[in-house]
């Protein structure tokens, strides 16, 4: 039987809360970088395709609330499946599903809808 590679365990090897070091037996060096492109090389990104119906942002930029929907699986299948076809987000998706929903009911009421379909009611009345 050869001799074993490392020594016994004994109080020379242990040290004290605090008093630890690396070991010197085999140097730890930091893994190679690799090298970064200059901003000025990178390519731009790709605009995004345009949307029949694009998210409208908050005219006072007003932070987006988050709602839950529970959809089947397939639905959802279904809605990734379009957003990289489309190269949208699911997000963007929805919200302009759901904008296209609420013009399309505000032209269904007798009169239109500001408050529907724009999301404020500029004439200040009850629609």
């Amino acid at each position: 039987m050869s001799p074993a590679k490392f020594e016994a365990l004994s109080a020379s090897l242990l040290a004290r809360k605090g008093d630890a070091a690396p070991s010197i037996v085999v140097p730890v060096g930091a893994p190679p970088r690799r090298a970064l492109a200059p901003r000025d090389i990178r390519p731009a990104p790709p605009e995004p395709p345009p949307f029949a119906c694009e998210p409208r942002l908050p005219d006072n930029t007003e932070k987006l609330r988050r709602v839950v929907v529970s959809i089947t699986h397939e639905d959802l299948e279904r809605l990734c499946i379009v957003a990289i076809k489309k190269g949208l987000t699911r997000q963007d998706i929805l919200r302009g599903a759901l904008q296209d929903y609420f013009r399309k009911l505000s032209e269904e009421f007798p009169h239109p809808c500001a408050c529907v379909e724009a999301g404020h009611c500029h004439s200040g009345a009850a629609c």
